[in-house]
């Protein structure tokens, strides 16, 4: 067994082993260690930054899913993975083999008992992570017939649980911080979801308590501007009284102009002068403006971008397909938490029913293949040269035989009877004109001698391309990806090249160069002759 390692100076280093198999950048050993009050099942305190200034608990960001822009963006996150139906289970195996009995077995029950699971209501659960931090999930297990049946998984208050000095979870109840006697865990009774955890904050990166100062400031900017609406909203009505009026005369007018307001009606003395006048709208422009800002900003926080859930019709197609792009990348994230959660469920469940050795079922996303890109290359692959057959669009498209037809096929058209031998005169007892010329029907058309000469090259190519397709498919896949990322022939050449040269020897790819470039070159010659030679006669 070794006890040190040399450093890259050539020195060694000694050590020992209770050195590496203990921690040593621990909260007790930094001076964090709060005292001896708990025990080690005191809780750790909320590093979260924003609700330590504001004096605030995290049960106040329930609060916040009041406002209407962040139930937009949640709902809108949430979506994107509830919405994606292309996720399933499947049984533990080693890479490239196929599962065994065993793991097979686990793999069913677990399907048999996540049946009357709602898996919609479980999923949206688990993705209030992201925005509380995290979701603890209760598992309900019910022991039957010497097995562990998982009954139901139930999401709970996030607000119900903190962590100890050792990042340990522990259960404190409704009242929090009060609670005097927080319970540890027991293993395997609760999978916790945890959005962005560090050992400094294991309670998870909280969106919404980023969202707190936007949602205050908007609250207040609306309270604001609807006392601005209410006072300034409404026409000015302004009387001119005339100069010679009494004190009087002016109060009068003015309680008549009041009751004008609301009645539309008003008496005005002989010579006096009335103006409705409108408040200027820039002043409304700047509170509207105002909120807008608080809501791009609970939409950052929250979705990553703005343009997913709310337009202004000036934005470019560019600047949506990039926010597209970010919305798309959270998704992903999400889904991996989702992921993530299901595997660790799926542990849980091998480890009481079977032995260390056998492997857990898995849990994944599997979104399915696009198939606009995987036409858009072989078009790229076709105007190469390349002549796909039938087993190419059967297996990779999942069309059915009789559903589509390559072109050149089809029944073969019979050729038409030779005519019969006629007399000089035609036949008929009618005389032919000297200058009158028939087509003789019987003699087969010669084609071209370029086109003759790459319809043998396509045949060629046509009769070995099965048997290379079969022969080695982990390069056919790295040639056609090779192709998607190319725009000319000569590119193509060059790539293809590469991809040769390190599976064969230098004067056996020289060599099958030759030939090739031989044979293309004498195909082209022969064409070109005989095309010139048709010219000439």
């Amino acid at each position: 067994m070794a006890d040190g390692l040399y450093l890259p100076d050539g020195t060694f280093r000694r050590f020992s082993v209770e050195s590496l198999t203990t921690e040593l950048a621990t909260r007790q050993n930094a001076g964090l260690f709060l005292g001896d009050v708990g025990g080690w099942l005191m809780q750790l305190p909320d590093p979260d930054p924003v609700l330590r200034k504001r004096g605030e608990d995290a049960e106040v960001l329930t609060e916040l899913v009041a406002d209407d822009q962040v139930t937009a963006a949640m709902l809108a996150r949430k979506y994107r993975v509830l919405n994606c139906p292309h996720y399933s289970f499947r049984a533990g195996a080693p890479d490239g083999e196929k599962p065994d009995a065993r793991a097979t077995r686990i793999y069913e029950r677990l399907v048999a008992d996540l049946e009357r699971t709602n898996m919609r209501t479980l999923i949206s659960g688990i993705l209030d992570a992201p925005f509380f931090g995290m979701t603890p999930l209760e598992l309900i297990w019910d022991f039957t017939a010497g097995w562990w049946h998982l009954k139901d998984i139930k999401p709970r208050p996030y607000h119900w649980f903190a962590f100890d000095q050792k990042n340990n979870p522990v259960f404190r109840g409704a009242y929090g911080w009060a609670s005097a006697d927080p319970k540890l865990l027991e293993p395997g009774k609760f999978v916790i979801a945890v959005h962005q955890p560090t050992y400094d904050n294991p309670y998870g990166l909280r969106l919404l308590s980023r969202c707190l100062w936007p949602v205050a400031f908007k609250r207040g900017g609306l309270q604001f501007y609807a006392k601005f609406v209410e006072r300034h909203g409404l026409p000015w009505v302004v009387g001119n009284a005339p100069s010679k009026a009494e004190r009087d005369e002016k109060r009068q007018m003015a309680a008549n102009l009041a009751r004008m307001v609301q009645d539309c009606v008003a008496v005005i003395p002989a010579g006096a002068d009335v103006k409705l006048l409108s408040s200027g709208t820039a002043q409304g422009q700047l509170h509207e403006d105002f909120l807008a800002r608080q809501d791009r900003a609970i939409s950052k926080v929250l979705m990553g971008q703005t343009l997913t859930i709310e337009t202004d019709g000036k934005n470019s197609l560019a600047a949506t397909e990039a926010h597209k792009g970010v919305a798309d990348d959270i998704a992903d994230s999400d889904k991996a938490m989702v992921a993530d959660v299901f595997n660790e469920i799926c542990w849980l469940y091998t480890r009481l029913n079977a032995e260390d050795v056998v492997l857990a079922p898995l849990f994944g996303y599997e979104e399915p293949e696009d198939l606009s890109k995987r036409a858009d290359l072989d078009l790229k692959l076709k105007s190469m040269g390349v002549k796909w057959l039938r087993p190419h669009f059967e297996n990779d498209y999942g069309m059915k035989p009789d559903e589509f037809e390559l072109e050149g096929e089809g029944k073969p058209v019979d050729a038409p009877s030779a005519p019969q031998e006629r007399d000089a005169d035609g036949g008929d007892g009618r005389e032919v004109e000297s200058g009158d010329e028939r087509a003789d029907f019987a003699a087969p058309s010669r084609k071209p001698p370029l086109e003759e000469a790459q319809e043998r090259l396509d045949a060629a190519i046509a009769r070995h391309l099965p048997d290379v397709l079969k022969a080695d498919a982990e390069f056919m896949d790295g040639l056609k990806k090779a192709a998607g990322q190319v725009d000319t022939l000569e590119d193509f050449e060059l790539a293809l090249a590469d991809r040769l040269s390190p599976q064969i020897g230098t004067t056996a790819f020289s060599s099958l160069l030759e030939s090739c470039m031989a044979q293309a070159a004498g195909y082209g010659a022969a064409a070109v002759n005989a095309e010139a030679g048709d010219a000439d006669s």
